[in-house]
């Protein structure tokens, strides 16, 4: 008999407790320039929390100061969202909310951790008059204006590179030889 009490309750609480679908960041062959319009080095200025968008992210408002357009046009500072790399909860002792960047959660977030000040090299699509974040787009923070891993993402638009980096970059710089044509 209790055999049969602990299926129902089984069953009645797998149908109760049904979690939201999982999020995944993964497509098939994707071209990202095939789906962006903008391609941008610049500095984080701000970030600005918006409403709630998918699940329990909340959109985040990115305020960049643009430093070099590799493709399309904009203006500086220019504005982005990105829907699913902030989330915002209530911190349980000190009552107070709490904001977590979680890009790398799999539902393909740019923002794994608090990007203000830091440069990044970032693809963009518009939607709707605003230009949109996504990782399978592309986008690289750095705390370097001459980051060796922005040659990746130029390559995959298809921006040309015009030079090999053999090692490590050691002396200081302001625009060097990875942006440079």
């Amino acid at each position: 008999m209790w055999h049969i009490t602990l299926s129902v309750c089984v069953i009645v609480a797998s149908l109760v407790a049904q979690g939201q679908p999982a999020a995944a960041c993964s497509i098939g062959p994707f071209e990202p320039r095939d789906h962006t319009q903008l391609l941008v080095l610049g500095r984080v200025q701000s970030v600005a929390i918006g409403a709630r968008s998918v699940g329990n992210f909340v959109d985040a408002f990115v305020t960049v100061d643009v430093l070099h357009t590799f493709r399309g046009t904009t203006s500086s500072p220019l504005v982005f969202v990105d829907r699913t790399s902030v989330f915002v909860e209530q911190d349980p002792f000190s009552q107070r909310a709490v904001t977590y960047f979680r890009g790398g959660s799999g539902a393909c977030g740019t923002i794994d951790a608090d990007p203000v000040g830091k440069y990044v090299l970032i693809a963009l699509a518009r939607d709707n008059e605003v230009w949109q974040a996504n990782r399978l787009y592309g986008a690289i923070y750095s705390e370097r204006l001459d980051d060796e891993a922005y040659r990746g993402l130029l390559q995959r638009h298809s921006i040309p590179v015009p030079f090999l980096a053999i090692g490590r970059i050691t002396e200081p710089r302001e625009v060097g030889a990875i942006l440079s044509p």
